[in-house]
């Protein structure tokens, strides 16, 4: 195939997998050698792509974010990685998180992950419960200190018998039930 035809299919391609969604440089790169495009025919429709703005990194990172966090509602965490993968720069990643984690309250989000899910949940074991939300919120990407804030917040600890001091039996009272215990510990 003559170089000119290989460039123009290759450009073609490439906007009619823009079509569909917004795309990084790098899925474009990926796209184009799975397809056999030749390095050249590849370099000269990445350069046409972004001199006419049809990719462009920063802003693919902040929508891809943004309808990451409204949509699935994952934490930082989780969002870095996914945008690592999409295969942007480091310096693009931080400055998408930092600025869309001003713009969306971290906890917040957790917060009603954790009820929505802790909704669904029929058991009275507060203590499973307490795993289950954790390791939700964890698989999602959000960090331990705000993973410790919500559970605390939204799942009541359940006391540990072994843990605190015998409790009262029924129709006695606490001075009748120090007379048991100081009986039973003399003799």
């Amino acid at each position: 195939m003559p170089y000119e035809e290989e460039s123009k299919n290759a450009r073609r391609r490439a906007i009619r997998y823009l079509v569909y969604k917004d795309r990084s440089r790098n899925e474009i790169i990926r796209y184009l050698n799975e397809k056999k495009f030749s390095a050249d025919a590849v370099d000269e429709t990445l350069i046409f792509l972004e001199s006419n703005d049809y990719i462009n990194d920063e802003r693919f990172a902040m929508q891809f974010g943004r309808s990451r966090i409204v949509n699935k509602k994952i934490g930082r965490l989780r969002l870095g990685l996914e945008l690592g993968n999409k295969g942007l720069e480091r310096k693009i990643i931080e400055e998408t998180l930092n600025s869309l984690y001003e713009e969306y309250d971290e906890k917040k989000i957790a917060l009603s992950c954790a009820k929505k899910k802790l909704a669904t949940y029929s058991s009275s074991n507060s203590e499973r419960d307490r795993r289950r939300i954790a390791k939700l919120l964890e698989r999602k990407g959000f960090p331990s200190d705000i993973i410790y804030k919500v559970v605390t917040q939204l799942v009541p600890h359940a006391p540990n018998n072994d843990l605190y001091p015998l409790s009262p039996l029924p129709n006695e009272s606490p001075e009748e039930l120090g007379s048991h215990t100081t009986k039973i510990i003399q003799g």
